[in-house]
Order: structure tokens, then sequence, then C-alpha cells
């Protein structure tokens, strides 16, 4: 059922997985996997999806990639770093040819003038709509969605069609939000959540991005990624219901290399990044179980 009561199919919960957290994948071995493997072992896994970051130092070519997910039943997602509309164009030519309907787009444009970020964000999301293709902003440092607090505010002025791709690691480790936040920033993410489109999946502190899961001293930053992305999830299911839309819920894993992820002093990373990829998952199929009890609380 629907939140307002009709029979309606309720959204499901989708997991797609980042090549570029492939990369130096499997852990500690001499012999990284390869292309067609690394989608092998998304399918194995139960992944719906994979997700190419054009700004990865391995990021495949179009073709290649097309071919290699040819017949695999997974989805394309194109994730890019767009300064202006050449590079927008060639992000969409890009996923033209992969078969991807979503591009996450990290806007590599900087002003402190609200109005006009929300006018070039509004003008890119109507380039890719009639390209048709779903266009999400992405919450990421070094982009015009760096700062929390600007980008609160713009989400204010955003068409109620451009969603955000939530990342909220970025915030924790750049705005250095402790592991038991203020109201005021508490009231900022409440503000990008309501107009949250996917959830990606990492754990940061505030001087860490990428936080090894075993840790013990990991653990108050785990508890805070996972109420966040339960209340993302909620504010996704009230707006896929006051839409009437059933499309599932995209939660992104996206464990990345180094420097991402911590290494050792030989340059070895702590932890099996494709391990800890299946315990972002789990987690986050209990905040989407609690999410949908939530949801329905209106």
């Amino acid at each position: 059922m629907s939140f307002d009561g009709k029979a309606s199919p309720q959204p499901g919960l989708t997991f797609v997985q980042s090549l570029w957290a492939m990369e130096d994948l499997p852990w500690r071995s001499e012999r990284p996997w390869t292309l067609d493997e690394q989608l092998a072992r998304l399918v194995e896994a139960g992944y719906g999806g994979f997700a190419v970051d054009l700004g990865a130092s391995q990021a495949p070519t179009a073709a290649d990639l097309a071919a290699a997910a040819q017949g695999t039943g997974l989805t394309a997602t194109v994730m890019a770093f767009v300064p202006d509309e050449g590079v927008l164009t060639d992000a969409l030519k890009y996923a033209a040819t992969i078969g991807a309907q979503d591009l996450v787009l990290c806007a590599q444009h900087y002003t402190l003038d609200l109005d006009k970020a929300a006018a070039l964000a509004t003008r890119w999301h109507g380039i890719a709509a009639r390209e048709g293709v779903r266009l999400e902003l992405e919450t990421h440092r070094n982009t015009m969605t760096n700062d929390l607090r600007f980008t609160a505010a713009l989400a204010q002025r955003l068409p109620e069609d451009l969603e955000l791709a939530i990342d909220l690691s970025h915030y924790v480790v750049g705005a250095e939000i402790p592991s038991t936040p203020t109201a005021e920033i508490e009231g900022h993410v409440a503000a990008l959540l309501q107009r949250a489109g996917s959830t990606q999946g990492r754990v940061a502190s505030r001087c860490q991005v990428q936080l090894p899961l075993h840790h013990p001293a990991s653990q108050p930053w785990i508890e805070l990624a996972q109420r966040w992305w339960k209340d993302a999830f909620v504010q996704i299911l009230r707006r896929r219901a006051l839409s009437g839309s059933n499309r599932d819920v995209v939660f992104l894993t996206e464990l990345g290399t180094a420097p991402y992820a911590i290494t050792d002093a030989e340059g070895v990373q702590v932890s099996d990044r494709w391990a800890e990829a299946a315990l972002l998952r789990e987690w986050a199929t209990e905040a989407f179980t609690q999410a949908i009890t939530e949801a329905q609380a209106v």
C-alpha cells in the first residue's frame, strides 16, 4: 500500500556499487580483478547496478564498459565532475553508450551566489532531462555543494524534481562535525535529506573521510551514519509516496581505494573494502526497514 492508503507497489531498496570502489580489489591480492571480474562479482553478490566515476584513474571507456556489462542485468549510473556544459555533454554521451539513465553530478562551479548556483544546477538538470537522464546533484567537497550551510540553503531554491545524491561523509570530515552533532548541524542535514534522491554509503569522522569499519573507535561515527541513512530513506519514501512513484531507493556503496582508504606504513590498506561494502548493505537494509515504518507515520 502507498502511504495514502491506495494500492501500489512499495519502493524497494536497490544496491549500486561504485566501480571506483572496485579498484585494487581483492584485498591484499597480487592481481586485481579485471573489469569483467568486477561485474561478475557484483552479479554474484546481488547488486542491482554499478556506478562509473568518469574521474577515476581506472575508469573504462564507454565502449569497453558497455561490452562488459552486456547481459549482466546490472543498471548503470554515471558519476561526473562537471565544470562546464562541454564536459556535461561528454558525460551524457558516455551515459548513452552504456545505457545509463542516471547521472550523479559534482558541479565544479564555484559561486557564493545562491541564485546563480540554483540557476546553473537547474539548467544542467534540464539538459540531462532532454537526453532522458535523471540528474542528481551530489553533496561533495570541493564542488558547488562543498559547504553544508550553503548547500542547505541552495536546496530550497532547486526545482522539486532536481534531487540530491546524499553523501554526508564529505560534510562530517569537511566541517569537522562531532559524532554528536549540534542542533544547528542537524537542522541543515535535515534540510538536505528532505531533497534526497539517493544515498551513498561511507562512514567518516571529523578528521577522516573513510573509516575502517572494524575498528572500535569507528563505532560512534557508524551509529551517526546509520541514523542519517535511515532519515534519508524516510524522506525519499515520503517523496516517492507523494509523487506516486514506486521507483526503488538507491544506496550506493562507495568505499574508495587509497587515499580514501587508510593504509599502513607499507602502503597496504588496513581493511577489506569488499567485505565492508557487504556490511554497509546489511546496515542499510536494517535502516530501510526502520524507515518504512517511520515514513508511514505521517
